[in-house]
């Protein structure tokens, strides 16, 4: 296995030979070295490549529980408050020692003021919330100003069911869902409760994916009627 020196030579002849073929060699060993801390500084360097650090960062999960401890410790001592939203999105997905800290830090993050950092959160808590968490969900849907973050809320219901079929949690997310139709105009929001809608009531609403997916505002005006109407008389049985 490479030193850390070795490491840091090797990324600096990627850099200033720009070999893009060995981004991903380097990825790889990385992944698998004791070097948490470096690959970890990597993810927040503004002199790589956006490609470059998507790999970084997609793969930083697989320290596994060492990571998960690094992380959590961020937070525990309030570090790198820039890059909180991309350590709780890496903790959501990582997931096994701390369930219980990254699922309270989860909860907290999605009442922060930042877009970016509620936007992660709210994602995360369709991984990993509990149904008590719909009320949050529910609330973001229909009142925040951000529209990805409605978009991720529409959706995080649809994650959370796919986790466990409840029923319970369906009639919640179709209550909002319905109470948030009449008022969105935001196209993409559509598109996603539209989809979620799809996926757990079983229907198509007469709407392909491809058109949600390509945001064909024609179609998803019709199928919204069409959605309003299909949420009222499930709701009513």
């Amino acid at each position: 296995m490479k030193e850390l020196a070795e490491f840091k030579n090797w990324l600096k002849s990627i850099i200033e030979n720009n070999i893009e073929d060995e981004q991903l060699e380097f990825v790889w060993e990385l992944m698998e070295s004791p070097y948490i801390e470096f690959h970890y500084n990597l993810l927040q360097d503004q002199t790589l490549d956006d490609d470059f650090k998507r790999h970084l960062a997609f793969r930083f999960t697989e320290h596994g529980e060492q990571a998960e401890d690094f992380l959590i410790q961020k937070l525990d001592d309030n570090e790198d408050l820039e890059f909180q939203a991309d350590i709780i999105f890496l903790l959501g997905k990582l997931n096994k020692k701390h369930k219980s800290k990254i699922l309270a830090y989860t909860r907290e993050f999605t009442k922060s003021e930042n877009d970016y950092k509620r936007d992660r959160a709210i994602i995360v808590l369709g991984w990993i919330g509990k149904a008590a968490d719909a009320n949050i969900l529910e609330n973001h849907l229909l009142n925040d100003t951000n529209s990805n973050c409605r978009a991720w809320s529409a959706s995080a219901y649809m994650q959370m069911w796919f986790r466990k079929e409840n029923d319970l949690l369906k009639t919640k997310a179709f209550e909002a869902y319905k109470a948030a139709l009449p008022n969105e105009s935001d196209y993409f929001v559509l598109s996603v409760i539209l989809s979620a809608i799809r996926e757990m009531g079983n229907t198509k609403l007469g709407v392909s994916k491809s058109a949600l997916d390509e945001l064909d505002t024609e179609k998803i005006d019709l199928a919204k009627i069409k959605a309003i109407r299909f949420l009222d008389k499930v709701l009513k049985r």
